[in-house]
């Protein structure tokens, strides 16, 4: 009888263990008030690789009501005349009866519906209408007096600007492929190392890569990783090909999902505030990119998979076509790289000028 009570003392230690170790990974987030006076914290919990949160605890700092469904995975939150409702499973949420995209599935963890950190920049912020800054390396919320929205991004009192390089494709997916073998994904990231180079010692920038070798990830972890990391600008690199062999020059692309006509009103993405900053960004690229490319190129609004949820300005940009052989010569010469990431550092400088 002993030994039975002992095995299972132990077996709950265990059990004790294990959770207080998933607790323990992810810490916590200290979340403070515009003054810098601490309001309260927020634990933070592992799960598919990401750091969630507890709606219970969110419910219990933010203020407002919570109605828990446990049996279909589901809480409802009333907070300041707003109606969120979270479903376990889903990566998106009801809010008001309209649909609002999160990063990653809300998931059951130690028995509690869990949401990924960017619903509380995205949802909860939206919903009190207050920006919110959060830190993960520091493990800081902070809610400002700057309305949700605002184009200051992010903080404006934060001394660091962080641009967000995303080389497109990598690993077994090789984008364009040009007669000769070149390939996309190996291009993107030349540019990008440079971009990253030419940006290294510049006073009050910090420059990440989504990827700085050549693997796979997904759309969701390129958006996941500049949220995350709090950046003030995106621009993902790509290189194009068409079935014509006549199609030449560079494309740039911003995130507009009002351009698609299935869209309803009221539906349009994330993106949707920073759509006159991308703009702005894109705009100083295709005047940059006019003076190095002399097949020239064009700049669109379309839905952008790449930029669904990321939460700051972002352009795409299509260099140059691997299908059409005068562009194929302008990539062929020894300064090619080196020209196309000086003209798009240079956007990136005259752009953040604009914004801090």
């Amino acid at each position: 009888m002993k030994t039975l009570i002992g095995y299972i003392l132990i077996l709950f230690l265990l059990l004790g263990f294990v959770a207080a170790f998933v607790l323990a990974q992810g810490s916590y987030l200290q979340v403070y008030d515009a003054e810098g006076a601490e309001i309260g914290k927020l634990d933070l919990w592992e799960a598919q690789e990401s750091q969630y949160v507890l709606l219970e605890d969110i419910s219990k700092l933010f203020g407002g009501t919570r109605k828990n469904e446990p049996l279909f995975g589901r809480m409802t939150l009333g907070l300041m005349e707003n109606r969120i409702v979270v479903t376990k499973e889903l990566n998106r949420v009801k809010v008001n009866n309209e649909d609002e995209n999160i990063s990653k599935p809300a998931q059951i963890i130690s028995g509690k519906l869990a949401v990924p950190l960017d619903f509380l920049t995205k949802i909860i912020s939206k919903a009190i209408d207050k920006r919110m800054v959060l830190d993960i390396d520091e493990g800081t919320l902070e809610i400002t007096e700057d309305p949700f929205g605002s184009e200051g991004i992010y903080s404006r009192r934060r001394s660091v600007y962080r641009v967000m390089i995303d080389p497109g494709h990598g690993g077994f997916d090789t984008g364009a492929k040009s007669k000769s073998g070149l390939q996309e994904k190996d291009i993107t990231l030349e540019v990008a190392r440079k971009i990253k180079e030419l940006l290294h010692d510049r006073a009050g920038i910090e420059v990440f890569l989504t990827r700085s070798e050549d693997k796979y990830m997904t759309l969701d972890e390129r958006v996941e990783f500049a949220n995350n990391l709090r950046g003030n600008v995106f621009l993902s690199i790509h290189f194009n090909a068409s079935p014509s062999e006549n199609s030449k020059g560079f494309n740039i692309c911003i995130n507009n999902q009002r351009m698609q006509t299935s869209t309803t009103d009221g539906a349009a993405s994330d993106m949707g505030m920073f759509i006159a900053p991308s703009r702005r960004f894109a705009g100083g690229i295709k005047i940059k990119m006019g003076q190095i490319i002399a097949t020239g190129g064009r700049d669109r609004e379309a839905p952008l998979s790449i930029m669904n949820g990321l939460f700051m300005p972002g352009v795409l940009i299509e260099v140059l076509h691997l299908t059409n052989q005068t562009d194929l010569e302008i990539m062929s010469r020894p300064n090619f790289i080196d020209s196309v990431a000086t003209a798009l550092v240079e956007a990136i400088l005259a752009f953040g000028r604009t914004t801090t």
